[in-house]
């Protein structure tokens, strides 16, 4: 039995959390697991073995609300990092884990400048080219003191230095769904996060050209309800109030969608994105944007639609031509499920195993 130390900022609602889910409740069955993680409203489920230490985030080096504070936040941020550091250092020291697997900016920062037992495991969940310089930056002084380094595929592991290349391994995201589809609505779905990334004003905007010929169908943008407020003018001025609903994070999800015509996913850049291949797992018919990997990830023969990144009026047409054709409908479900299962749980834990305890 082996010690595993999992460095994350929450257990709530995203697509790394779930993923930290899903390893983690498959190594406890035989290892001791602790997650070190901020405080949340709620958690993906966890094996009642796995141990949750919470983060309390440091105070400030100098109070925001006194004179003179918009020159400090620099002093502020750097203060934030090294006294995260030093926590992580002080736990590491005390629990002695074999290993710290650490996933997203700060989290592998902490974990790469900690000292304490145990080699360290750092994970790029994203495409961090198409990150802000501070993202990028944290990378760059991570990754060189990490023992691996897991991408989630050879698209973003080939954009690094050789030498982080070769401490780099391909790790495709472990998925499961708690159902299948079943279809039979007029619901077009989606699962993402209120960020800029996942692109949602691009689909809410095709869809709004989609129902003028769809009238029937409506739009389901499901996920962390943080960063929503620019959609609601974009709903209302496009007059798609009653047609377009933001259902915030649900969880189980999959029986929520299980009813759905199909799944959308407008994102302008991803790692693995674990939103479609559960979509397509569960058999719900597809449709991608071409983002940096995708083609790596679905081969030459994809088992969806695939639309340039960004462009409203070929993400309208593929919606279209999905919808109005019950044939291919069917044919994407089957060759989605098919495809999807070199991606469960018994496929990509071991490799997760491999990483992080051999």
């Amino acid at each position: 039995m082996k010690k595993i130390l999992i460095v994350i900022d929450s257990m709530y609602g995203g697509g790394a959390e779930r993923v930290v889910s899903r390893i983690a409740n498959a190594l406890a069955v035989d290892n001791e697991v602790i997650i070190y993680t901020h405080s949340t409203p709620e958690m993906y489920p966890l094996d009642e073995k796995i141990r949750i230490i919470h983060i309390i985030e440091p105070p400030a080096l100098y109070p925001t609300y006194k004179r003179g504070a918009r020159f400090m936040w620099l002093p502020n941020k750097i203060y934030r990092y090294y006294r995260l550091i030093k926590m992580c250092e002080k736990l590491k020291q005390k629990e002695k884990p074999d290993v710290t697997l650490s996933m997203l900016k700060t989290q592998n920062l902490m974990n790469a400048f900690s000292k304490g037992p145990g080699r360290k495991v750092l994970s790029e969940r994203n495409n961090p080219f198409k990150k802000d310089f501070e993202y990028r930056l944290l990378g760059k002084l991570s990754f060189p003191r990490a023992d691996k380094v897991v991408f989630q595929t050879e698209t973003i592991r080939n954009m690094f230095s050789a030498s982080i290349r070769k401490k780099g391994v391909v790790v495709p995201n472990p998925i499961h769904v708690s159902c299948k589809a079943t279809g039979g609505s007029k619901r077009i779905v989606t699962m993402g996060r209120m960020h800029p990334q996942k692109n949602h004003t691009l689909l809410i905007k095709a869809f709004a050209q989609f129902s003028l010929t769809h009238p029937e169908h409506t739009l389901h943008i499901y996920g962390k309800d943080k960063g929503e407020e620019p959609l609601l003018p974009l709903i209302d001025s496009l007059s798609l109030t009653g047609k377009v609903f933001l259902e915030g994070f649900k969880s189980p999800i999959h029986p929520l969608i299980a009813d759905a015509e199909l799944f959308v996913l407008s994102s302008d850049y991803e790692g693995t994105p674990n939103a479609l291949l559960e979509a397509m797992m569960m058999g719900l018919p597809c449709i991608t944007t071409d983002f940096d990997g995708i083609r790596e990830l679905l081969g030459a023969d994809a088992p969806c639609l695939v639309t340039p990144v960004g462009d409203e009026k070929a993400l309208t047409e593929a919606m279209a031509q999905l919808s109005d054709n019950p044939s291919l409908r069917k044919t994407l479900s089957r060759r989605g499920e098919q495809f999807t299962q070199a991606f469960t749980l018994e496929k990509i834990i071991p490799k997760w195993r491999d990483v992080l305890l051999n």
